[in-house]
């Protein structure tokens, strides 16, 4: 009963005394300590589908867009991010540099982030696309059953339909 009651007053957290681009399905479940973060554009946006669940102090920063997949799951500590802080010598500390935005971030249907996972900008990841602990995802990966491990992330098993196995390429 708690556990419904909390899941309930983050979602009113988040949805009505925060920033409105930020849009969560209402089946969504987010675990305490949660971050979102949108820095100035005005287009900008998070978008959580329906039956996402989104670990406890996961971070999501963006000046773009993220959006989260249908049915995915972020474990604890994951961190998605489209910014990178400006890093001229020339404008100062660089705390008062403006943030520069990298790309969208896209986890498609079904994708599984382990804990403490971390996305890069510009990253799409297909559906069925399982995140091993600690990775770093640098690149893209397209639909089809991967899972992918390692810093930076690369493919370390499909899944075989035939066998119902995952399998080393």
């Amino acid at each position: 009963m708690l556990s419904r009651i909390l899941n309930v007053y983050y979602k009113i957290k988040y949805l009505y005394f925060t920033d409105r681009r930020i849009n969560i399905d209402k089946s969504a479940f987010i675990h305490h300590g949660a971050t979102f973060i949108i820095r100035d554009n005005s287009q900008a946006s998070i978008e959580i589908a329906s039956g996402v669940y989104i670990g406890r102090y996961a971070n999501i920063h963006t000046n773009s867009k993220i959006v989260i997949g249908e049915n995915s799951v972020l474990s604890d500590y994951v961190f998605l991010s489209t910014l990178a802080h400006g890093m001229a010598p020339s404008a100062g500390p660089i705390l008062s540099q403006k943030d520069i935005d990298k790309g969208e971030i896209v986890l498609k249907d079904n994708v599984f982030l382990g804990f403490g996972a971390k996305v890069l900008p510009g990253v799409v990841l297909g559906s069925w696309t399982i995140v091993g602990t600690g990775a770093v995802v640098t690149k893209s990966f397209p639909d089809g059953f991967v899972m992918i491990a390692g810093n930076p992330a690369r493919i370390i098993k499909h899944y075989n339909k035939n066998t119902g196995e995952w399998v080393a390429p």
